[in-house]
């Protein structure tokens, strides 16, 4: 496969067939793409619409049941939508995992470190995570709106775990000059290099949920964030597993950055002067000459103060950076934990980030 970290996202009108119910059918067919994928070597994670319906659905079934919000139809959903991928998805003898997300979620520094994290280790054991927008909790449909729909999420996910492809399956064959089902002449473009206001005017669809518009958005967060991102029509036959070869197949949407340069960037960027680690030259072997992560072993003193999730410098012990990253413990926490081995964190703190003050994936050398 071209890709090895992936993100498939999946609209409603692809789960249900365009009827008013999951169709497990369909979702059959995208479960066996999912399952190639893990296979070849892949990394999948898969943003799911269709909450709503399957509530709609399932209320549905009782004719006294009142018009409801769509947070309380996603409540009702949600279980049901799970319930589905689960079954399907053991089958194959695979685990997923229920991920909801909001938009504070990704705003709040820790939220967005512990949603990053989780997903990283459900990934790196080998579970699917099933994300979807907490519907349930929204304020209230204006600021609910602002994911949007699952298309804004699933370039948030995209991010928010380095993947180099995010994969947006829909009921149409990709991006247009113009609207196909209004305009005859309206073309496929196979190929965006950069996006711009020409083609958001070409989307045209205005801020609705779930349009064209919302997936070129999606599509410019995503490749800023150093992401391929292909719109395509999930009804074609093994559509997934095309777009993960690198095949064309629908409209392609180039990275606006190395994925990597795109991380190194941000992480230097945001590494401020609050504090930095010193390390022993033990750690500096590690990170520089075997692509390790910090372990609080290697930890030799904290200078100055800084909270969980910042970006912060590393220095050898004559004062030189070595590198920059994320840390998982503040300062305090790493004072407390520092040339211990990893599993003695639990015990020393009485909680738990991870055995890794900065996680490899989340470091940059100088």
């Amino acid at each position: 496969m071209r890709y090895r970290r992936i993100v498939a996202k999946f609209g409603t009108s692809l789960l249900t067939g365009g009827s008013d119910r999951l169709d497990l059918e369909a979702m059959s067919l995208l479960v066996g793409q999912v399952v190639r994928l893990r296979e070849a070597g892949c990394e999948v994670a898969v943003v799911s619409s269709g909450a709503q319906a399957a509530g709609r659905h399932a209320l549905g079934r009782h004719s006294d049941a009142p018009d409801l919000s769509r947070q309380a139809l996603a409540s009702v959903g949600q279980s049901h939508l799970m319930q589905s991928w689960d079954e399907l998805f053991e089958w194959h003898d695979v685990v997923v995992a229920q991920v909801l997300l909001t938009r504070r979620d990704l705003s709040d520094r820790l939220g967005y470190l512990n949603a990053r994290n989780t997903l990283r280790d459900l990934l790196g054991c080998g579970a699917v995570p099933i994300v979807n927008e907490n519907d349930a909790v929204a304020l209230d449909e204006v600021l609910a709106s602002r994911i949007g729909e699952n298309d804004s999420l699933s370039a948030f996910v995209a991010n928010l775990i380095d993947a180099d492809l995010l994969v947006i399956l829909t009921d149409v064959d990709g991006f247009f000059t113009a609207d196909p089902s209004v305009d005859p002449g309206a073309r496929l473009i196979p190929e965006v290099e950069g996006i711009d206001q020409s083609h958001e005017d070409a989307a045209g669809d205005g801020p609705g949920r779930g349009g064209m518009t919302s997936k070129i958005s999606a599509a410019r967060i995503a490749t800023q964030g150093g992401a391929t991102v292909v719109i395509a029509n999930g009804r074609t036959p093994d559509a997934l597993v095309t777009a993960a070869e690198g095949i064309a197949l629908g409209t392609r949407f180039s990275p606006a950055a190395n994925q990597l340069e795109s991380r190194k960037r941000w992480i230097l960027g945001n590494a401020g002067v609050s504090g930095y680690l010193v390390v022993d030259a033990g750690a500096v072997a590690a990170l520089r000459e075997h692509g390790r992560s910090l372990l609080p072993a290697g930890v030799r003193d904290v200078e100055g103060t800084f909270e969980r999730g910042e970006a912060i410098e590393v220095r050898d012990l004559d004062g030189k950076r070595v590198a920059a990253g994320i840390t998982n413990y503040s300062s305090n926490e790493v004072l407390s934990i520092r040339g211990l081995r990893s599993d003695l964190i639990a015990k020393t703190l009485g909680y738990f980030y991870g055995d890794e003050v900065i996680h490899r994936d989340n470091l940059v050398l100088f």
